[in-house]
């Protein structure tokens, strides 16, 4: 059998509950199945049928998932009753991924069908489809020549009505992960460690030209990383990154079932 938590698309998490849906980003609802009065409605609150609110929604995302195959970074395009997967060739690398038995169906992508046992560090991309949103509704636009200055931890978590996250959660659906939350900023990927109500936001550099980093404002921390607080309107892409914790214990029931 496939990973059970496997999923991929649009969710609306309600009530601590997932639901599949599709949304248009910008739009004042999300789009529920539509209940066919031959069967019985698939959702326990009637009303989650059809357009709902946004502001019914705990959250919305696009879910990707990611893992590791052979020490190459995979995207998980499909998964499939009997325990295999469909893979793309998430670092581009051709020559590796011809090596690797991958099969060229566009002009840069390249796809493999792969045991799920055979994935490592297992974890879901989730784009989060209201922060835009819940960024104009919260936070002024920045000032030119105010410089922001919160934006961090100070033994206490910088949280505004739930973001950022981190740390280990529980989440819908009996998920276990190690959540991270990321962003860009002019164009580097950044983990985001707090978020304060004037705007400001602590980012760490996640990347490994620290040339590019230093001009564009970052500077070491004692930890060693590479830091700078920047405005919350000077993010793109943000989203959460949710290791799932789980993936390993299935693999390895899969692998004793298989002996």
């Amino acid at each position: 059998m496939t990973y059970p938590l496997y999923r991929t698309g649009t969710i609306a998490v309600v009530d601590g509950v997932a639901h599949p849906v599709s949304y248009a980003a910008g739009d004042n609802y999300v789009h529920f199945p539509q209940v066919r009065d031959a069967r019985p409605a698939p959702f326990p609150r009637q009303e989650l049928a059809g357009p709902v609110p946004v502001e019914m929604c705990e959250r919305v995302f696009s879910v990707q998932v990611y893992a590791t195959y052979r020490d190459h970074r995979v995207m998980v395009d499909a998964a499939y009753e009997n325990g295999t997967a469909r893979v793309l060739d998430a670092e581009w690398d051709h020559e590796w991924a011809t090596i690797n038995g991958f099969v060229q169906e566009n002009s840069y992508e390249y796809y493999k069908t792969v045991d799920m046992r055979d994935l490592r560090d297992y974890a879901e991309r989730q784009n989060d489809l209201l922060f835009t949103r819940w960024r104009a509704a919260r936070f002024a636009r920045p000032v030119e020549g105010i410089t922001p200055h919160g934006g961090w931890p100070n033994g206490q978590a910088a949280v505004v009505s739930g973001r950022p996250r981190s740390g280990v959660l529980e989440t819908e659906g009996g998920r276990v992960a190690e959540v991270s939350t990321r962003a860009e900023y002019l164009g580097s990927s950044c983990e985001v460690a707090g978020i304060t109500l004037d705007g400001s936001v602590g980012v760490h550099y996640l990347g490994s030209d620290f040339e590019r980093a230093e001009a564009d404002g970052f500077r070491p921390g004692p930890d060693g990383r590479w830091s700078k607080t920047v405005h919350i309107f000077d993010l793109a892409r943000y989203h959460e990154v949710h290791r799932d914790l789980l993936f390993d214990q299935w693999r390895e029931s899969r692998d004793s079932l298989a002996r």
